[in-house]
């Protein structure tokens, strides 16, 4: 297809910009990210001095938080996972005195976290945590402890401020755990050399997808597990920047009902994932070729039975870091052929102010 192709003029489409400098912006987390801050909060967790983990966000930022979630669902103190609006408004009892209330927000800024800011700020709260973009946010002003994302100034869709967020919460939780840093880091730092790698072919990749697609008419992206992280942030980003209504569920789901949805005007984007389950999701994948629907598989090595779209090899740490690119690289896709320019925003601004 070729840039001309597709449309994109790299050095001055917004949205390509801040794709292809995701790489770089990961590098400036790993080199400033400090977890000095975190040592008094990682001592309280100990101590039991909290009934409970709250994680919550919007959008970009609440995708982010889902690995971290379910690596601290494997420590004693229970840890939930509460899309900010439903937490302010229905299940605000799940925040008290011994609460640790982590907060993700890329701008600090969106309507939804001010109104939570303003209710933890009236009633007693254990700690708040934030991980945030801008340190000068209402959010940061209000954490009892803020950790940067250091993702730069960001122009429309989240990318940069997506995978640094991740990044960050993968960290974060993996300190409150008493795990290894500096091994984390340096596989973080590993998938970010990836990631540059990947852009800097990134014409080739939308060549080839554009290609395996074949005519789109319906598309479910699938996965489980921490690859639910770019399931959902694919298919949010592929709203947002291709203006195409694509579901992202996990594929367990997909068996129970959605399975029906399955014909010949299907495509489906499936992730192998980790290793637990990545059978399931292949006899899953499968399954949908046998009764008619159209498969791409994503994952580091080819399948001989799948078409594929390859990943770069990274442990299973950083693997959500580099999940979101094929996502990324469908969206631009999909916005050539609908003739539109990708990732301009026609109603919505860079930060959400009205709920």
């Amino acid at each position: 297809m070729g840039s001309e192709a597709i449309g994109i003029n790299r050095s001055v489409n917004p949205y390509l910009r801040d794709i292809l400098s995701q790489s770089q912006a990961l590098h400036d987390v790993f080199s400033n990210f400090s977890a000095d801050g975190l040592a008094s909060l990682t001592k309280r967790l100990k101590d039991n001095d909290f009934d409970h983990i709250v994680i919550t966000g919007m959008g970009a930022s609440y995708n982010a938080a889902y690995p971290a979630y379910l690596h601290l669902t494997g420590q004693p103190v229970p840890v939930m996972l509460v899309n900010a609006a439903e937490l302010l408004h229905y299940s605000p009892g799940l925040i008290g005195k011994r609460t640790l209330l982590w907060i993700n927000s890329q701008s600090g800024h969106s309507a939804e976290i001010v109104r939570l800011i303003q209710h933890v700020q009236s009633s007693p709260l254990g700690y708040l945590l934030a991980c945030v973009n801008d340190t000068t946010s209402p959010l940061a002003d209000a954490a009892t402890l803020y950790l940067p994302i250091y993702a730069g100034e960001e122009a429309t869709v989240s990318t940069r401020t997506y995978l640094n967020m991740l990044a960050v919460n993968m960290l974060t939780a993996l300190i409150l755990t008493g795990g290894d840093t500096i091994t984390a880091i340096a596989q973080l730092e590993v998938a970010a050399r990836a990631i540059e790698s990947y852009l800097s072919a990134w014409q080739t990749h939308t060549d080839e997808l554009d290609h395996l697609l074949g005519s789109v008419q319906d598309l479910v992206i699938l996965g489980r597990g921490a690859s639910m992280a770019a399931v959902w942030n694919g298919s949010l980003i592929n709203k947002e920047a291709a203006k195409c209504p694509y579901e992202g569920m996990n594929a367990a789901d997909f068996r129970h009902g959605p399975l029906e949805l399955v014909s010949s005007r299907l495509t489906v984007i499936i992730f192998e994932g980790a290793e637990r389950t990545a059978g399931l999701n292949r006899d899953l994948a499968l399954d949908i070729t046998r009764y008619g629907g159209h498969v791409l598989w994503i994952a580091p090595e080819l399948d001989l039975t799948l078409p594929t779209l390859l990943l770069p090899a990274v442990s299973d740490l950083a693997r959500p870091l580099v999940e979101i690119l094929p996502l990324q690289m469908l969206s631009l896709v999909m916005a050539q052929r609908k003739g539109i320019e990708p990732g301009i925003f026609r109603y919505v601004g860079k930060i959400t102010l009205q709920e």
